[in-house]
């Protein structure tokens, strides 16, 4: 039997490296009703209304972003879009983008998306990313409370799982219509951290592989990680170990290549692919903040209100960064990391990563990882 290959990422990802800012992530306020003890942003927590970004700034970061080139711009989930106080903001957002031929990676919880809305979204050059810790309603529950807090969340499974069945029904796996529409293999991805506590009790480690299959099979992007260790993820109990994260990767690697034909290298960023933002993208928090990524929050470019994405872009901090400047365990001694074949996550194996630090230095430090290669 001849093996397809169905592997899909994000549309940011797997660049070509121009020199040039291809792709952006812009936060929208960070208002949301569930209770991730894993989320980087803290969502729902302390959002400061007076110093949001106006929509006023956001028509000037498309404005520059279309003067420089870029052709793909994420919401990221440090909100959700698609809550009351977000949502017409969003769809203003998204369709400003299309008139401006600007692709949308779009995060969200997908409790929101009923039929109205999927209609809606089919016709936007958008692809929605799903969260899916697991496809189990009650477990999917259990990931989105924090008892700590006070915070017991009950029906959010049930509604998730019905946004995947509407998506699909519209066709944002339909590889054919995905490609004749927006020159995309699929339009939809299910997303995940490989989560798991102590004792297991709480964890999505038997499962990942069945989430892999279900994805492969119904022309879905799986969009997997390790949980970023930022925002209430630094104090969350859910981060799996070194060596579990390495075995279930060799697991799912070995089952995707067997399964259906996709070959990939294992890395400490992405199931399936490796992170390369760091070359193309910058990110741009909800009071206009900006950022190398997602990971890299201690290192201040500046504030889009009142400086020039061109003039960012071409930081000092950001030279070293996209010259791939780094030192220590991973920038001296990995043959992954000399190869390409890794690139040193910004938010899981740097130490002390500020302005400072770059200023002084003149690179990234590295720690290295579980995955080290000696050259």
């Amino acid at each position: 039997m001849n093996k397809i290959n169905t592997k899909a990422v994000q549309h940011g990802l797997e660049r070509q490296n121009t020199g040039n800012l291809q792709t952006l992530w812009v936060e929208l306020p960070g208002f949301c009703n569930l209770a991730c003890s894993y989320c980087y942003a803290c969502g729902g927590e302390d959002v400061t209304k007076d110093n949001l970004l106006s929509w006023g700034d956001y028509e000037n970061i498309l404005s520059q972003v279309k003067q420089e080139g870029v052709d793909s711009i994420g919401i990221p989930g440090a909100g959700e879009p698609f809550l009351c106080g977000n949502k017409e903001l969003t769809l203003k957002f998204i369709s400003r983008c299309a008139e401006m031929g600007i692709y949308v990676t779009l995060f969200t919880s997908g409790e929101f998306i009923d039929e109205e809305l999927a209609d809606k979204l089919c016709l936007l050059p958008v692809e929605i990313m799903l969260k899916c810790n697991t496809l189990s309603p009650e477990l999917q529950d259990r990931f989105v409370s924090d008892v700590s807090r006070g915070r017991v969340i009950s029906g959010y499974g049930e509604k998730r799982n019905r946004a995947i069945d509407i998506l699909i029904r519209k066709g944002f796996n339909n590889e054919k219509e995905c490609m004749e529409k927006f020159g995309r293999k699929s339009r939809m991805a299910l997303v995940t951290s490989i989560m798991t506590d102590d004792d297991s009790d709480l964890s999505n480690l038997e499962e990942i592989a069945d989430i892999l299959r279900f994805c492969r099979r119904n022309n879905i992007i799986f969009d997997c990680d390790s949980i970023l260790k930022r925002g209430r993820g630094a104090k969350c109990n859910l981060c799996a170990g070194d060596e579990q994260l390495r075995d279930k990767l060799l697991e799912l690697q070995k089952m995707d290549e067997e399964e259906f034909g996709n070959e990939w290298e294992i890395s400490q960023s992405y199931v399936g692919t490796v992170c390369d933002r760091y070359f193309h993208h910058l990110y741009i928090n909800q009071y206009g903040e900006v950022r190398p990524c997602i990971g890299a929050m201690d290192v201040s470019l500046g504030n889009i209100k009142n400086s020039r994405l061109s003039d960012i872009w071409n930081s000092e901090e950001m030279k070293i960064i996209r010259g791939r400047k780094y030192r220590g365990k991973c920038g001296d001694e990995c043959e992954n990391f000399a190869t390409g074949k890794c690139n040193s996550c910004l938010g899981r194996r740097i130490v002390n990563l500020n302005n400072e630090s770059l200023s002084k230095n003149g690179c990234v430090e590295t720690i290295g990882c579980w995955n080290f290669k000696k050259k």
